[in-house]
Order: structure tokens, then C-alpha cells, then sequence
């Protein structure tokens, strides 16, 4: 099957998709420092993982009116028993129930910079195990860039803090877990959908669908204590209109993103894609560092200067190993 490249609308989407996850993680490092986050028992236990579990429902919801909108709801239930399918599924539980709970789990301890930075370093990981797994080939500079991503982790962990609330040592680690999730959910979609049954969008439906629904069966009552516990959880944040208003909107920002993404790898290639999407790392310390002028109770402690030469050596390691490595044959 032939298909139609578009680079003006896959560098734009790559472009978008860098810019509102980086938004997405700073609004959500915000909602947990709302108040049903600090003061309701569930969530002060479980709060991170609610809110990632909330987040991937409720942008599976957004998805759904806009493919409903689309007429292609009728198409995800053949999509889901096809190969492709299949693996879009499993690329979901390791980039949805594994990766958003620590990628939340990190914001929570280590605020939305130091998230943003250190998992920015998934495309690397990602280009590693498809040397390892798919066989790619690869150059001296991607190694290089690994080198440079790990000069500026190790940057961001030496930042001195004066905010109690913020672990950096835990946050790196739920980070970097968030990077290798993101990376395996990658390289087993890219391997699923190569036989051409799943296009972008329908993919990332399926991506949402069941990463939603293991959230809301499995993961939310394990972390929570019980399905009482976590619907105490979910009913604490939808009690506070501040909070859930602008969960609903963060949702919606990073199902967007996440399209976007998408668009960019079907248009550009996952390389440039990737390349592109990874900025998210700058653009979330520079929403941290905008936001925290009008709205410091919210981002106290949670930047300086380290972290901010740690995100560039990060974005230009990353940039390094994916913009230029060698062209791959299609």
C-alpha cells in the first residue's frame, strides 16, 4: 500500500507535539499541588497515580469524540483483533499504566523540569533497542548523545534545593522508568503497525482505549487501596472545580500532543518525529520558568538554573544521536 508523505504537516506536527507536552506536564504538575491533592488521605498516598489514571481517561474520552466526529468509531473493534492492533495494545500498557504513573510520579516529587529533562532521554533508549530488537544501524554519534544526556541527568541530580517537597534522586529514577517505557511502547508500535491494518489515529485510539481501561480496573485500585479508595480519589478531584477543570484541559492537551506526534512519525519518519517531539524537554522548563512568575506558589523550588543548562545539554544530546544518524532503508 502507498503512502502519501506530507513533511509540511509531519514537521509541524512534531513541532505542535514538543510544545504541548511540555505544556502538559507543567499544567499537570499543577493540578497536584491543588488542593484535593494535598489534602484528601487518597490522594496524598495514591495521588499521582489518580491523576495519570484520570489524564489517559479522559483524553481517551476527548479521542473519542473526535474520531466519533470522524465517523471511525465502527473501526476500532476490527482493529483491535488484527496483528497490528495487538501490539498497539501492548505498546499501550508500557507507555500508558508504566510509563504515565511514574512520569506522574515524577512531576509529583521532582517537579515538571526535572520530569521533562530526564525523560527526555526515551528517544535515545528507543534507538537502542531498535539497534538491539529491529537491527537497525546506527552511528558514533548517537552514542555521543547518550553521553551528553547523561552529563546533564547527572547536572540536574546535583541541584541544590530548598523545597522540602522536592526529591530529585526519586524523581530521576520514576523518570528515567517513564523513558523506558516510552521508548519499548515506541519501537513494539512501530513494529506492530509496519503490515499497514492501523493508521495513526487509529492506532493511538486503541493506545488510549486500553491503556484507560487498565487504569481504571487494575492499576487505580491496586495503588489506591481498593476500588472504594480509588473512586474516593476520582470523586475528591472532581469535588474541586479548579482541579478537574483543568485536568479536563490538560487531557485535552495531551491528546493533541500525542496526535500530533503520531501525524509527525506517519509524515516525517520516527527519527525526525522523534527529534522534534523531544523538545517537549525545553519547552517544559521554559512554561516552569513563564508560569512561575505569575503563579510562583505552584513552582517554588521546583527550578533553577542547574536544571535549565540540564535540559539544553539533554535536548542537544538527543538532538545529536536522532536528527543526524544515518538514513535507514525504508
Amino acid at each position: 500500500m502507498a503512502v502519501v508523505m506530507n513533511p509540511r504537516k509531519g514537521y509541524f506536527g512534531g513541532v505542535m507535539s514538543g510544545i504541548t507536552w511540555g505544556l502538559d506536564a507543567v499544567l499537570l504538575g499543577v493540578v497536584m499541588v491543588m488542593a484535593p491533592f494535598v489534602e484528601n488521605p487518597v490522594l496524598l498516598a495514591a495521588g499521582g497515580v489518580i491523576c495519570s489514571a484520570l489524564h489517559d481517561i479522559i483524553a481517551a474520552i476527548w479521542l473519542y469524540f473526535y474520531m466519533g466526529g470522524k465517523g471511525r468509531l465502527k473501526e476500532l473493534y476490527p482493529a483491535i483483533k488484527t496483528r497490528d492492533g495487538r501490539f498497539c495494545s501492548l505498546g499501550a500498557l508500557l507507555g500508558g499504566p508504566l510509563a504515565m504513573t511514574t512520569y506522574t510520579l515524577s512531576i509529583a516529587v521532582g517537579g515538571a523540569a526535572l520530569t521533562t529533562s530526564v525523560s527526555a532521554i526515551y528517544p535515545l533508549l528507543g534507538t537502542a533497542l531498535a539497534v538491539w530488537i529491529l537491527k537497525e544501524k546506527t552511528g558514533i554519534q548517537t552514542w555521543l548523545g547518550i553521553i551528553i544526556c547523561i552529563i546533564g541527568i547527572i547536572i540536574i541530580g546535583w541541584t541544590p534545593s530548598d523545597d522540602a517537597n522536592v526529591n530529585v534522586t526519586l524523581g530521576i529514577i520514576f523518570a528515567l522508568i517513564t523513558a523506558i517505557g516510552w521508548a519499548s511502547e515506541g519501537v513494539v508500535c512501530g513494529y506492530g503497525m509496519k503490515a499497514g491494518d492501523v493508521d495513526p489515529e487509529l492506532g493511538l485510539l486503541i493506545r488510549y482505549t486500553t491503556s484507560a481501561l487498565v487504569y481504571l480496573l487494575v492499576v487505580a485500585p491496586i495503588f489506591a487501596g481498593g476500588f472504594g479508595s480509588a473512586f474516593e480519589g476520582f470523586s475528591a478531584v472532581f469535588s474541586y472545580a479548579p482541579c478537574w477543570i483543568l485536568l479536563v484541559v490538560t487531557a485535552a492537551i495531551g491528546m493533541y500532543s500525542f496526535l500530533c506526534w503520531y501525524t509527525a512519525i506517519d509524515n516525517i519518519g520516527a527519527a525526525k518525529a522523534l527529534c522534534l517531539n523531544v523538545t517537549y524537554a525545553f519547552w517544559g522548563v521554559a512554561f516552569s520558568l513563564f508560569l512561575s512568575l505569575f503563579f510562583p506558589e505552584y513552582f517554588s523550588g521546583a527550578l533553577s538554573w542547574y536544571i535549565f543548562v540540564g535540559a539544553l545539554l539533554i535536548l542537544g544530546g538527543v538532538t545529536m544521536a536522532t536528527l543526524y544518524k544515518p538514513k535507514e532503508s525504508a
